[in-house]
């Protein structure tokens, strides 16, 4: 999944290879790599009545990914900076529409150019592709059919310790997602910290486990974070604390 600033050396002008600048518009306008596209977090999210940032309708995906000159044949490098965990939320999306070829680059986007590489002002407009999803229930979690099993799964808070002794989900462990997060230029620590990370808070690989933040975004960092360190079964509740706290569902 993660892929080096090499390895985007190597693959800069590979026409099967569609890459995405997850930072804000106005910082991609400013300047990108030549060959990438914009887009951003609020492309891929719709709103509830609680403010929640759930995934996007499905056939707003299809038109969307289909835009930006995606099918099955395309590999997708999602490029973002460390401490804005919308580019993990934006690679969550393509692994739930079943968009398997789908990497990020380990390195910040806004450093890119310390490492040689050129930015340019200009558009890149793609010929538009069909996008064919196949929608992987088995990485989302919907808050109905978690208040029924909540003893079942084992729930990890990617938030600040402040949020958290505000108020969070019952039996939830604290792990804020900024802790696997952010060593010499790379988005992620490496495996070995992940697992100690993991192992000190007696984290199982033995159970599923489900990621919530406030809006879902952190808790999709820490939903990659996981499956670097070999975790498998991993659901990401989209809905997050602000659906979970809309509803009045139990808090601790």
């Amino acid at each position: 999944m993660l892929v080096s600033v090499d390895w985007l050396k190597d693959h800069l002008t590979d026409p099967d290879i569609v890459i995405l600048d997850s930072r804000p518009k106005t910082m991609f306008l400013y300047g990108h790599l030549p060959n990438s596209q914009s887009l951003s977090i609020d492309q891929v999210i719709r709103f509830d009545e609680f403010g929640s940032n759930l995934v996007i309708e499905q056939e707003k995906i299809v038109k969307l990914f289909g835009s930006l000159g995606i099918d099955e044949s395309k590999t997708v490098l999602l490029i973002g900076d460390a401490m804005d965990p919308s580019v993990a939320r934006i690679v969550w999306t393509f692994l739930y529409f079943g968009h398997e070829k789908t990497c990020l680059l380990n390195a910040n986007a806004s450093d890119l150019q310390k490492h040689g590489l050129k930015f340019t002002r200009q558009t890149l407009i793609q010929k538009p592709r069909k996008f064919t999803p196949k929608i992987n229930n088995d990485i989302r979690i919907e808050s109905d059919f978690l208040k029924r099993h909540l003893s079942d799964f084992e729930i990890l808070d990617a938030r600040s310790p402040q949020e958290f002794m505000s108020g969070h989900l019952p039996n939830s462990k604290l792990i804020p997602f900024s802790e696997g997060i952010g060593y010499n230029g790379n988005l992620f620590r490496d495996k070995k910290f992940l697992d100690e990370l993991f192992l000190q808070n007696n984290v199982s690989k033995d159970k599923e486990i489900v990621c919530y933040c406030m809006h879902g975004h952190r808790a999709s960092n820490l939903f990659l974070q996981l499956k670097i360190a070999g975790f498998d079964n991993v659901k990401l509740y989209d809905g997050s604390f602000v659906e979970w706290n809309g509803k009045k569902l139990p808090l601790e």
